[in-house]
């Protein structure tokens, strides 16, 4: 699909979030940089998540219209009993976009090295623990022999681990680039291959949102299925140009390598659809780590028919 036509009779003004500055969500910011849902009518208000702010309470209150997140949010809502959950509506992540770093590096690197180890898992929400887990678990490694270090912020993890307080790290790109190329870290693994597809990210929408507004969502996922297009045939230079000015504080050769890597382990789908089976295998992820206790269906939190229509333009 090289284009989709304007659904919108006149321009529409969207307040469009991401919870965190990362470059896991490429496609994001391109979509926002190269103009694609500004062709699709949309003017967009973007911006991040304020710091310990609920993306899916301020999605209830109209403060933003789409955000970038997880189905995690939204199973929660659901066992807590809440029926106005966020729907899902496209795809960011096809694969986790987590790596983990060794302080000092390591010349035969197992799975089972990490037993009797320091390791900080970053915890910008509960979710990202939950794949690590189920990767130590599939290689069965004795997780209470782990020393773990939780519940500190991203900076503070980060300046542990280049202090020599901590032997590995749980990271995404570009922190994860930048302390390879600073030499403070040594990439051991990548979690995104160890668990193949799972739809780790995704956007929500308030269900009400949707009920009055579907043309301005069927635009949305439009304009988002073009950035995905345009990610997936550029490079990562290319890529890399598009958004630094996301990234301000990041070299371009690092935001390079980052994107580039991701490229390569397919973190990023093709199209917006959210696949039942990616849908399942996060669910079950979450189920199995404890974060979530309903096995919800598909069809209550993910509206698929929006992507159907972008896909086939």
């Amino acid at each position: 699909m090289m284009g989709v036509c304007q659904l919108l009779s006149e321009r529409k003004k969207i307040h469009l979030m991401d919870t965190y500055r990362n470059l896991f969500y490429t496609p994001l910011y391109v979509a926002e940089a190269e103009g694609f849902l500004s062709d699709q009518g949309l003017d967009v208000v973007f911006g991040t998540v304020p710091e310990k702010a609920s993306a899916t309470q301020m999605l209830r209150s109209g403060d933003v219209d789409i955000v970038q997140s997880g189905i995690s949010r939204s199973l929660m809502d659901l066992d807590e009993g809440r029926e106005d959950a966020p729907i899902h509506i496209a795809e960011i992540n096809q694969r986790d976009g987590f790596f983990l770093l060794s302080r000092q590096p390591v010349e035969e690197w197992e799975w089972k090295g990490l037993e009797g180890s320091t390791l900080i898992p970053i915890g910008f929400t509960p979710v990202p623990w939950n794949p690590l887990r189920t990767v130590l678990l599939n290689h069965e490694v004795e997780i209470s022999s782990i020393k773990l270090v939780k519940g500190i912020t991203a900076i503070d993890a980060i300046d542990l681990f280049k202090e020599g307080k901590a032997d590995y790290l749980h990271i995404p790109h570009p922190y994860a680039q930048s302390l390879i190329d600073e030499g403070f870290g040594h990439l051991v693994a990548s979690l995104g291959p160890e668990l193949g597809y799972i739809c780790y990210s995704s956007f929500a929408v308030a269900p009400y949102f949707i009920d009055e507004n579907s043309d301005t969502v069927q635009a949305f996922v439009n304009g988002f299925q073009r950035s995905l297009e345009w990610v997936d045939r550029n490079d990562a230079f290319v890529i890399a140009e598009k958004i630094s000015s996301f990234f301000p504080h990041y070299a371009m050769n690092t935001l390079e390598r980052a994107i580039g890597q991701y490229k390569s382990q397919k973190t990023w789908p093709q199209n917006t659809l959210i696949g039942e089976d990616g849908y399942i295998a996060m669910r079950d992820i979450l189920i199995e780590g404890g974060l979530v206790n309903g096995s919800y269906s598909y069809e209550r939190l993910v509206r698929p028919e929006f992507a159907h229509k972008a896909i086939s333009g």
